[in-house]
């Protein structure tokens, strides 16, 4: 009798495995893959690549790409070039920004106690000094409006007024090329339940604080003001500054030291010593065109009104290096994603719409311009006391949305902005509709490294402005080698640290999952979202 049991039992687990294998081959049956398409790819990418080249003429020739200025026009115009000279319908998208800036030299030297050259940068849209300037170095750090009580009329008159306090940030990390291993990608496989609200945004709360500091500085006779870097050693220098607020000007000229030489003043200061600092910083702002401008290029669809896949990178960069691996890289796999299909020939059922957006730096304005001209848009756009915030804040706020002519058509964007390194595997941004279809779509590039799928989601680049109003919005997991330790916008920011077969991989990656929903059956689904 036990043993007719036992039997009974062997062959129940064995029909549950069976019906189980039957489960995941029906999935796997529901969602094609070519892969004859992904041998033309991959041939494409691995043996007749212009992705390195594409990166080198925006970073060597073209160099820092800051909004409203020559270079980024010189890139919007390179790039829609290129994307006609391979066949694409091309065009330049543009919208009002302000005057874009631009820095022509930054001499700074400690001429007392002694002679030193530093190195620092000016802080994007502060002015320069209009000639050189010297005065003395005081630590003065103001955290709130109360803190201006603290000085009396006179006492920074001259002075050139240090801001950070040196006990601020975190000590750089020690390990500087970072990939993706086993551990780190099981871990973020793992998907954290959010809890609570998020914390509100204060940033333009924050915006005005400083430039009333800026302001009551200026006021009490300081003549410039200096930062400290954020939490990078090794003289490298984070330079970048947010846009005045509408109506706000900048009147006192302002830098970023590197830690080791912000470090030296302070403890000098500390010792009771007199600090002299000598500044030249010439910038220049541009005003002659107010405009910035996206790059769009399109493989048409079949039909009338054939849905819509946009892969995007921004284009813009700050000014410190050359933009190179934020985001020349990204930009550059965009457009060589481009060429292959081109060069494939493909006939895809919907339109494939390449996007270099600008102005991410400045708060996915680019992309945020696309979305509520196109799709959607909150609101939250009406409100007379929220006029100074940025597009992406608006978006990013909860509540209802409004569709857009496009909204229905859009199936998917995929955005890549995190460096030169190779693609691991796509947020998932807790699409958990999406996370079986990527999981196929990756089958053919395990070998190369990219296998992962996870439900988390992240944050800080142009896929958001799409997420944000429900729509489907993935960024590209990459290894991040140096990015976060030395490059991100940093002087070193340059083609040196530019990985070609990273590139290449990620090109072969980002082609394949633009073909395969391109020529999906199915739009690609959607969260649930609620709308007016």
């Amino acid at each position: 009798m036990f043993d007719k049991v036992l039997d009974c039992a062997k062959k129940m687990t064995q029909l549950v495995a069976v019906l189980a294998m039957s489960t995941t081959q029906v999935w796997t049956q529901q969602e094609p893959l070519d892969l004859d398409m992904v041998n033309k790819i991959r041939d494409q990418s691995f043996n007749h690549s212009e992705v390195f080249e594409i990166t080198g003429y925006l970073s060597d020739v073209i160099g820092p790409r800051m909004p409203a200025t020559p270079a980024m026009n010189q890139a919007n115009n390179w790039t829609m070039e290129k994307f006609r000279q391979w066949g694409l319908e091309s065009h330049l998208e543009g919208f009002e920004f302000g005057p874009g800036w631009t820095y022509k030299k930054s001499i700074v030297r400690m001429t007392a106690p002694r002679l030193q050259q530093l190195q620092a940068m000016p802080i994007s849209w502060f002015p320069g000094t209009g000639g050189v300037i010297r005065g003395e170095a005081v630590l003065v750090v103001i955290e709130s409006k109360e803190d201006f009580e603290k000085f009396d009329d006179g006492m920074l008159e001259g002075k050139v007024v240090l801001i950070t306090s040196p006990e601020s940030g975190d000590i750089p990390p020690d390990r500087i090329i970072v990939r993706w291993d086993e551990e780190n990608l099981k871990e973020v496989s793992e998907f954290e339940i959010p809890a609570g609200e998020d914390e509100p945004d204060d940033y333009l709360e924050e915006q005005r604080f400083r430039a009333e500091r800026d302001a009551f500085l200026k006021e009490q006779g300081a003549i410039a003001i200096v930062n400290r870097t954020d939490n990078r050693d090794g003289a490298m220098i984070s330079a970048e500054g947010s846009l005045p607020l509408p109506g706000e000007t900048r009147d006192l000229p302002g830098i970023t030291m590197t830690w080791e030489d912000y470090g030296r003043i302070t403890r000098l200061l500390g010792r009771g010593l007199s600090v002299e600092l000598e500044l030249d910083i010439e910038v220049e702002f541009h005003d002659e065109d107010t405009k910035i401008y996206n790059t769009i290029a399109e493989i048409p669809g079949r039909g009338r009104n054939p849905e819509i896949v946009i892969a995007g990178a921004h284009l813009d960069s700050w000014f410190m290096g050359d933009g190179a691996v934020d985001n020349a890289t990204g930009s550059a796999v965009v457009m060589e994603a481009a060429r292959i299909l081109m060069a494939l020939d493909i006939k895809p059922k919907r339109t494939i719409r390449f996007a270099l957006w600008a102005a991410e730096e400045q708060g996915l304005l680019g992309a945020a311009y696309h979305v509520i001209t196109n799709f959607a848009d909150k609101p939250t756009f009406d409100d007379p006391d929220v006029a100074e915030v940025t597009w992406d804040t608006l978006l990013s706020r909860p509540g209802p949305i409004r569709k857009k002519a496009d909204y229905d058509r859009l199936s998917i964007m995929f955005n890549l902005d995190t460096g030169t390194g190779r693609i691991r595997g796509v947020w998932g941004e807790g699409n958990a509709a999406t996370k079986p279809i990527f999981e196929r779509w990756l089958e053919p590039f395990h070998d190369i490294g990219a296998a992962t799928v996870t439900m988390s989601p992240t944050s800080g680049t142009d896929h958001q402005a799409f997420d944000w109003v429900g729509l489907p919005g993935f960024t590209f997991m990459q290894d991040r080698l140096d990015y976060d330790t030395r490059l991100h916008h940093t002087q070193i920011d340059t083609m040196d640290h530019v990985s070609e077969a990273d590139l290449k991989q990620a090109a072969v990656v980002m082609a394949s999952f633009l073909y395969h929903a391109a020529m999906r059956e199915e739009r690609m689904p959607r969260k649930p979202l609620v709308l007016e």
